[in-house]
């Protein structure tokens, strides 16, 4: 049980961590305000209260949002992303989990040599990795082509220690219960391995999403079609323009930062477990 004296300083810590929370949604709370204003209201907002309240309701209320997404091709390129980010969820879970599947359970030649080169891939530099798949990808004449996007973004070593982490705990009793169903290795990860780490799936899942969602550099890189394009090349077109007002600035970040911050919303407990659990897990 508590003591009256811990629970005083438990909600004193409670309701500092609030106030802070709320100190460091201030600038999102001021994008969003500001997303719904024209210009010369943004401007005479600007040093005061007034620029976290949104204006009243009206006829122009979402004015910048209707701008941006009829004359700008910025759905398009949210669209694009969502697909990209889709597909290597489900490229990623497959590849990246039978790797780490094959690292925690099947015993093969310099299987814990492999796992030291996998972990040693963590540290180096993304800017290095981005090189040598550039290369690669233009002397397969794959640039500007949705597979020369995604091919180099399907294996992910951070992804497969993750998976290799948490199968490396399971039982191995109930593999050898499905061999005697004749169950073979890849479908037990299918239909058991799988169904039993839903934890550690979702935290690929979102790190996944999050990494294409935010990424920048490997697009620009690969495409030069405007109908490829991802939402952060969007975006950064789109900011740069100098026909654009700072309300559809704001509008156009705030659609861009929406869905991160749902994912973070509804995944926040899956991220936490899936990272912390695999620091408790002996190879």
């Amino acid at each position: 049980m508590l003591t009256r004296k811990q629970k005083t300083v438990n909600w004193i810590l409670i309701i500092f961590l609030l106030v802070l929370s709320v100190f460091f949604l201030f600038p999102v709370i001021w994008m969003i305000a500001n997303s719904f204003k024209p210009d010369a209201a943004i401007t005479a907002d600007m040093n005061s209260l007034a620029a976290f309240i949104p204006p009243a309701l009206n006829g122009n209320y979402f004015e910048n949002y209707i701008t941006i997404l009829t004359d700008t091709n910025f759905l398009r390129y949210m669209l694009n992303t969502l697909l990209y980010a889709a597909v290597l969820i489900v490229l990623g879970i497959i590849v990246n989990g039978l790797a780490g599947y094959a690292l925690a359970k099947v015993n093969f030649p310099f299987r814990e040599q492999w796992l030291l080169v996998i972990m040693m891939l963590l540290i180096v530099p993304t800017e290095t990795v981005i090189t040598i798949h550039f290369l690669i990808i233009a002397k397969a004449g794959l640039l500007n082509t949705v597979i020369g996007y995604i091919l180099p973004m399907i294996v992910n070593p951070f992804n497969i220690f993750l998976f290799r982490q948490v199968f490396v705990s399971l039982p191995d009793d109930v593999y050898e219960a499905a061999q005697l169903d004749f169950c073979g290795p890849v479908k037990y990860f299918f239909t058991m391995v799988l169904p039993m780490s839903k934890t550690v799936v979702a935290t690929v899942s979102v790190f996944t999403f999050l990494g294409v969602w935010n990424d920048y550099l490997w697009p620009s890189l690969v495409f030069t079609s405007s109908d490829l394009l991802t939402a952060q090349i969007g975006l950064n077109s789109i900011t740069s323009n100098d026909n654009t007002t700072m309300g559809q600035v704001l509008a156009v970040i705030t659609l861009i930062t929406i869905p991160v911050m749902i994912i973070y919303a509804l995944f926040s407990k899956q991220i936490v477990e899936g990272v912390t659990s695999t620091g408790s897990k002996e190879g």
